[in-house]
């Protein structure tokens, strides 16, 4: 597998900050990739198409990845899209990341949370070729579903879905994965102090998001399958 450690301490994936939290190996990074619902990806206008009071945009994204790639997609004539698909294989920074506990301390300096993070570097890529499009739009779908396979589970799409959408192929090139976990790491002098100790709480609050029952909607006919049932979609990944 991929190995995404810096060569240098300017290299835009390393990680200053608690360093000793960050992993660069790629089976760290694809893992909090595959086990997550959104993205957040970050991009700039190119030159030529971005304006002089232009901003740079961070879109909030569904997204699936195929070995060291990442897929996103769009309507066809969407800013992104259009963006992301032009010939200059322009920037593009992505991230994801899960939260897992309230990390409650008797500073707020100290208050945090327990969590998981990645952050990819790639160039956008237009997919043309349609069995790489296929691929990446049922990776696309399956993700939200533990992967399940809701792509073949479904209508698939026609040639004016495929017409009327765009997908964007990120490789990763740089990354870093970072996470934290574990108790409340307060001041040692405030946690021997026992005034404040017996004043202010501290402790963990842990976190997961849990799926309910499902809903269907007033034209269903079909069975729920069972991928979407309480019992598949809480399970542990």
């Amino acid at each position: 597998m991929a190995d995404y450690t810096p060569t240098s301490h300017k290299a835009i994936n390393a990680v200053h900050r608690v360093k000793e939290r960050a992993s660069y190996d790629a089976e760290s990074v694809n893992k909090i990739l595959d086990n997550n619902l959104l993205a957040h990806v970050g991009f700039t206008l190119p030159p030529g198409v971005a304006e002089e009071d232009d901003w740079p945009f961070v879109m909030p994204m569904c997204y699936g990845r195929i070995e060291d790639t990442v897929y996103i997609h769009g309507y066809v004539s969407g800013r992104m899209m259009k963006a992301l698909a032009s010939d200059d294989l322009p920037k593009v920074c992505i991230t994801v990341s899960q939260v897992d506990a309230l990390v409650v301390a008797m500073s707020p300096f100290h208050n945090s949370f327990n969590y998981y993070s990645a952050v990819i570097f790639g160039r956008g890529r237009l997919v043309t070729d349609p069995t790489e499009k296929s691929a990446a739009l049922e990776v696309i779908t399956n993700q939200p579903f533990h992967h399940a396979d809701r792509w073949n589970d479904s209508r698939l799409p026609n040639k004016i879905d495929l017409q009327s959408t765009k997908v964007i192929a990120v490789r990763i090139e740089k990354a870093s994965a970072k996470n934290r976990t574990g108790a409340v790491k307060d001041d040692l002098k405030d946690m021997q102090n026992r005034e404040l100790v017996e004043k202010h709480y501290s402790g963990i609050v842990p976190m997961r998001v849990v799926y309910g029952k499902p809903e269907a909607s007033e034209y269903n006919a079909a069975p729920t399958p069972a991928y979407l049932e309480p019992e598949a979609m809480n399970k542990e990944v």
